[in-house]
């Protein structure tokens, strides 16, 4: 089932190398064309080489680029006008999520808050890591590995919120074991 990303979640997997497993857990990424403009044309401008990760999982074609209406974009702009923290991107995700009814993956705690009134399932980087690590795409090593990875380029996570996800790997089971 394809999800809708915000750049966020596409940028942080593809700095830990983990870009694919988005693929590999929902088949289809679509992302607005703002969500482009930040992650990659601005990416490349500042000379960010994880941005290639992207650029080419667009070119391989299940990173889809979905252009908005003019209806949408007004609605976009109505969204930032009366929510002054959501940003551009995140407006046209929100938009992209609502209509296509699918999984949001987003970052910013406003942003998702701001999706979540609006009845949208939002989930972000982590739920990628812990979904891949429950359908056993990850082993608990390499989960923990890219959770610190994540952690050690600069990925702010709260301290308690970061302890509950290494014990949550550490308690994980594998299916086979159960």
């Amino acid at each position: 089932m394809p999800i809708v990303s915000n750049t966020s979640p596409l940028i942080w997997l593809s700095k830990v190398g983990r870009i694919t497993l988005l693929q590999k857990l929902f088949g289809e990424v679509i992302i607005p064309e703002e969500v482009y403009r930040e992650a990659v044309e601005k990416g490349l401008k500042e000379g960010f080489s994880d941005v290639l990760a992207i650029k080419e999982c667009i070119e391989q074609g299940w990173i889809k680029i979905s252009k908005l209406s003019e209806r949408e974009i007004k609605l976009c702009e109505k969204m930032m006008e009366h929510a002054f923290e959501i940003h551009l991107g995140e407006a046209q995700v929100i938009i992209l999520a609502r209509k296509a009814s699918v999984l949001l993956l987003m970052d910013e705690s406003s942003g998702r808050a701001f999706a979540e009134t609006l009845g949208l399932k939002v989930k972000g980087t982590f739920y990628v890591i812990m979904k891949a690590l429950r359908e056993e795409l990850l082993d608990k090593a390499e989960a923990k590995e890219i959770v610190l990875a994540l952690v050690s380029k600069g990925f702010r996570i709260e301290p308690k919120l970061l302890a509950r996800i290494l014990r949550e790997i550490d308690m994980h089971m594998p299916k086979h074991k159960r």
